[in-house]
């Protein structure tokens, strides 16, 4: 198994100790997921039907990593013949219409809804509606809020902007002007991440925020943005970034405009990785991963399954460091493909071959 693979998507072993019936009947939660402290077992009778309808509510696939999240989730669930169906609905972005996909999940009659979210509040009530109508409920990759749910699978995002920031901040020895190109506004990713990099900067009083702008984690937008931003601020010393394909065209800006590189953070995309090696960028790259689609379905499997499973669960990869580079960029895969991916590689040639 490549290192990549072995990092990121660890050995498949149970979250708790089961019973081996059980052991043997469920699918295993990824290693790299650990239940928050103080968390919760789901307490759930496992279910008497033998086929399952899933529902997957997905807020948009506005950019690369969310498409290969959803891919990696149906690839997953046509693993397990007790899925009879994965219903996938995509929001276009607008929650209220994530809205409507929730309710209309509920009147199938779903046997588990799987959500990833594009508010932290606007969802609550419908997500409130289907855990009363007994359906549970998989909050994954961005978090929502409602009193009543199944289980979480969420990244520390805020650790994700801390360990950004923190690299800046060292870069820059203590002291310098940055701007931040954030992701999609409003969203709970990109809430967490710019709260961990005010927790760093909070104790730097020469480290000055003076702009930023918002790209989608998306390689278009995030050009356009580091472009206005960069022309109206030519002389700033840092650039924090939230997302790999915004960091890589940032990069690219600033060569295309003669302006001289200066660091900057990135993330766990090959794009990016890319890009680092072949700029020899000062940055690092913090991990997202896109196996949350492929352990939603697992966690819902294992809840209908009567397995033990922790109401909440975190997943907080080490940064990649410029000395591990190699381990992790795939030079025969596109730009588009972000590291550590569960999906076989015969999927991932097909997905993403140059």
């Amino acid at each position: 198994m490549k290192l990549k693979n072995i990092l990121l998507a660890g050995a498949m072993l149970l979250a708790f100790t089961a019973g081996p019936v059980v052991a043997q009947q469920v699918p295993e939660l990824n290693s790299a997921l650990s239940p928050v402290e103080g968390s919760p077992v789901v307490d759930k009778a496992a279910s008497t039907k033998e086929k399952f309808v899933l529902g997957f509510s997905n807020i948009s696939v506005v950019n690369t990593w969310r498409v290969q999240m959803v891919e990696e989730l149906k690839y997953e669930a046509s693993l397990h013949p007790e899925i009879s169906e994965m219903l996938v609905s995509d929001a276009g972005g607008d929650v209220n219409r994530q809205v409507a996909d929730i309710e209309s999940f509920i009147a199938r009659g779903v046997d588990a809804l799987l959500v990833a979210p594009g508010s932290e509040v606007a969802l609550n009530g419908a997500l409130e509606k289907a855990y009363d109508a007994g359906i549970p409920v998989i909050i994954f990759s961005s978090n929502a809020t409602p009193k009543n749910y199944t289980v979480k699978l969420l990244a520390d995002d805020a650790q994700f902007g801390r360990d950004g920031a923190k690299y800046l901040v060292e870069a820059l020895g203590g002291k310098g002007n940055i701007i931040s190109i954030r992701g999609i506004s409003g969203n709970s990713i990109d809430n967490d991440r710019w709260r961990g990099v005010e927790e760093v900067i909070k104790d730097y009083p020469d480290i000055k925020v003076i702009d930023q702008g918002f790209g989608d984690w998306a390689y278009d937008k995030g050009k356009q943005v580091c472009e206005s931003l960069l022309i109206a601020h030519p002389d700033v010393q840092g650039i924090w970034s939230s997302g790999g394909a915004m960091t890589q065209a940032c990069a690219e800006v600033i060569e295309e405009n003669g302006l001289t590189m200066i660091p900057m953070t990135g993330e766990a995309n090959n794009g990016f990785l890319r890009t680092w090696k072949e700029k020899d960028l000062k940055s690092v790259a913090p991990i997202s991963p896109t196996w949350f689609g492929q352990q939603g379905v697992i966690a819902a499997l294992r809840v209908l399954k009567g397995a033990p499973i922790a109401k909440d669960n975190l997943v907080n990869p080490a940064p990649i460091l410029k000395d591990k580079i190699d381990a992790f960029y795939r030079a025969d895969l596109s730009d588009a493909y972000w590291v550590g991916s569960t999906l076989s590689d015969e999927k991932l040639k097909e997905m993403y071959k140059k």
